[in-house]
């Protein structure tokens, strides 16, 4: 089976890395698929830290470069599913979302849990 990362990049997805040397500390990938109401969203489909390097801005950075490609691609969004956790929620809206008032019933239904949030780019 594919991975999401794998499935993503093949369809047009991007990803982004981290490194401290040669060691991968953190990533994020941009979906492929538009979506909202007006096809003008696209998703942080995963993003990660290692534990031992968050609180130091790799996260930010790596939100800023998925934040530039879906401006490229023709995005006026990122779309994020974020996991219930407080951190979770208090990074991504320190990093500018707000929890969305359209959810995407797909996303819901994969992740029911999650808080659903956006970012105007």
């Amino acid at each position: 089976m594919k991975s999401r990362y794998e499935y993503e990049l093949e369809n047009g997805g991007t990803a982004f890395g981290a490194y401290a040397g040669d060691k991968l500390i953190g990533f994020g990938v941009l979906a492929h698929k538009f979506r909202g109401k007006e096809h003008d969203q696209l998703q942080i489909d995963l993003l990660y830290v290692t534990r031992n390097y968050r609180r130091q801005g790799i996260g930010s950075r790596i939100i800023e470069q998925l934040s530039k490609a879906a401006i490229e691609k023709g995005a006026k969004y990122l779309y994020i599913s974020s996991t219930e956790t407080e951190s979770a929620v208090n990074f991504y809206s320190s990093c500018g979302s707000t929890i969305t008032s359209e959810v995407d019933q797909e996303l819901f239904e994969k992740e029911p849990y999650d808080i659903h949030l956006i970012k105007r780019l």
